[in-house]
């Protein structure tokens, strides 16, 4: 997974709303494969966002967010926060399996991202080929463990992004993540909900919980 280990920011996304915004925006698009194959993105500015925004509307993902942004000339920091938020819902909304495979697949290896996702290890080699297309209820879950993995991603590593999911957590009445979700769960399930707020507790924050 390409690291996001910002030094530097733009001026025009420096307000604080406007930063939180732009910087999740870029959190999620690292975490769902719209950023595959850079160098550690150390510097937020425009272009990043606009290239995110390129990214979505060709994947056919929050177009009418993306095409503003693209577009945008003189907008003000309130009109750029607001179309980040859209454009930052709309992916957080919108399952892209075969990208989120590819980049998952960067920090889990099959056999535990198969039983993470509930399916066959022979089954996720044949999606991430695109050999097979995925079904709905695993797009689903590949969505999910994709942005529990870009919320978790700017506090750990990628051996401790792995190792997160198998730590007991009180939260969760002494199981692991993984042992709460079980094998055949939903993204709105109970225990998902909970998982998915232990990660984002950690978002803005330098310490794992």
């Amino acid at each position: 997974m390409t690291l996001l280990q910002i030094t530097s920011v733009d001026a025009r996304l420096s307000r604080p709303g406007l930063l939180a915004a732009a910087t999740g925006l870029v959190r999620r698009a690292l975490g769902l494969g719209l950023l595959s194959d850079r160098e550690p993105i150390e510097r937020l500015d425009l272009a990043l966002i606009l290239s995110i925004a390129r990214e979505a509307s060709a994947a056919g993902v929050g177009q009418d967010a993306a095409i503003a942004l693209i577009d945008q000339e003189g907008g003000t920091s309130a009109r750029l926060e607001s179309l980040i938020v859209r454009l930052d819902g709309a992916l957080a909304d919108s399952p892209m399996p075969g990208r989120e495979l590819h980049e998952l697949l960067r920090v889990y290896d099959y056999d535990g991202l198969a039983s993470l996702v509930g399916t066959s290890v022979a089954s996720l080699r044949r999606y991430a080929g695109a050999t097979r297309t995925v079904p709905d209820a695993v797009a689903g879950r590949i969505h999910f463990v994709a942005l529990v993995t870009s919320d978790l991603a700017g506090s750990y590593n990628e051996f401790g992004l792995r190792r997160w999911w198998e730590r007991p957590r009180v939260t969760l009445g002494g199981r692991s993540p993984r042992g709460a979700l079980g094998s055949d769960w939903g993204p709105d399930d109970e225990e998902a909900a909970i998982v998915a707020g232990l990660a984002a507790s950690l978002v803005g924050s330098d310490r794992a919980s």
